[in-house]
């Protein structure tokens, strides 16, 4: 290897190593922690290729580097997505761009059986449909999230990350394949973003991995948290006023720049105000809050056991009986038909 390519795989396994143990000083393991961890042991055999690909090591390290695309699939799934699960279809998405590949090579190597079409390219294909799932991922609902770090990852990391691993693909497996340029000089980028990553969580590393604990139904206690303007009592005030007495979460597809419009504040105020004053992490699950708090009411309500349950999800803000369900279900752990039935058992 040349002097260039050394450094900066030397130069981005430092940051790597730095990340490994900003992650060993979490004092617990969620999903989200495990997935970097995951992602980071896949990016340290993606730069070890150099070196190791003439190596034993090789039947190791080829299919741990194939892992990354799937792997930033989901960790950026679990990052942005305050309710994610990892579900086991996932799990199988990633496990077939990580298996079939090394699968096909063995029965070339081996029997002379050239499946590469179906046990390498097609897998290959999907690790751009994952980049492009975690790009989703990304911009979907960014304009809801309440967490102000969070948003500037979006863009910085995980936007640029993602964009950066598709060309990098795209160019290595489609359009260069045999390049020993670009075998050389796709490392050099690497060490950068993994430098402005350990940056963005040394810096934001309690508001971009703590989960709120706000609970949906139950109203959370107001609390002001250091640092807030003088005027942030007077402003949740307001806004729990707009909320609890004149209940404008009832407005189909309200959205927090209108919201912001309406108190005659700045968009980032009001995200500061409901995160860090009321424990939202994002604006949908605040307005759901009392929605799923109105209709569940009105479910339990003898008085209005005859009103069709869509109706109950439309007057309350829903824009349709499958996200009032969801919402519901995430709340109560059952659906809303159930939950009248059994209140009106009881």
């Amino acid at each position: 290897m040349d002097t260039l390519l050394t450094s900066a795989i030397a130069f981005a396994l430092s940051q790597v190593v730095l990340s490994g143990l900003l992650l060993l000083g979490h004092n617990r393991w969620a999903v989200q922690e495990r997935l970097y961890g995951l992602l980071l042991i896949a990016i340290t055999s993606y730069l070890l290729w150099p070196v190791t690909r003439d190596t034993q090591l090789v039947f190791l390290m080829e299919p741990l580097q194939t892992a990354v695309p799937g792997l930033f699939w989901l960790f950026s799934a679990s990052l942005f997505d305050d309710h994610f699960r990892l579900k086991k279809w996932q799990v199988t998405l990633v496990a077939i761009t990580i298996l079939c590949p090394s699968l096909g090579e063995w029965l070339l190597r081996r029997y002379g059986v050239d499946w590469r079409l179906v046990l390498v390219e097609l897998p290959q294909l999907l690790e751009f449909v994952l980049l492009g799932l975690a790009l989703l991922v990304v911009a979907r609902h960014w304009r809801v999230d309440l967490i102000e770090p969070r948003r500037h990852l979006r863009l910085w990391f995980c936007g640029l990350n993602g964009c950066y691993i598709l060309v990098l693909i795209f160019l290595r497996e489609i359009v260069f394949p045999e390049s020993e340029r670009l075998a050389s000089l796709q490392y050099l980028p690497v060490g950068g973003i993994l430098l402005a990553t350990n940056a963005l969580l040394l810096e934001y590393k309690s508001s971009i991995w703590t989960r709120s604990t706000a609970e949906v139904v139950a109203a959370p206690a107001v609390a002001v948290e250091p640092g807030f303007d003088e005027e942030s009592p007077e402003l949740i005030g307001t806004l729990l006023k707009l909320m609890e007495t004149e209940a404008v979460y009832r407005e189909m597809g309200l959205t927090i720049g209108q919201l912001a419009a309406r108190m005659k504040l700045p968009e980032y105020r009001l995200r500061r105000a409901i995160n860090a004053g009321l424990g939202y992490r994002n604006f949908n699950d605040f307005l759901n809050h009392y929605r799923i708090r109105e209709a569940s009411r009105r479910l339990g309500d003898p008085g209005q056991a005859d009103i069709p349950v869509l109706t109950i999800a439309l007057d309350t803000g829903f824009r349709s009986l499958s996200s009032f369900n969801k919402a519901f279900k995430q709340t109560f752990k059952e659906t809303p038909t159930a939950y009248r039935r059994s209140h009106a058992q009881g």
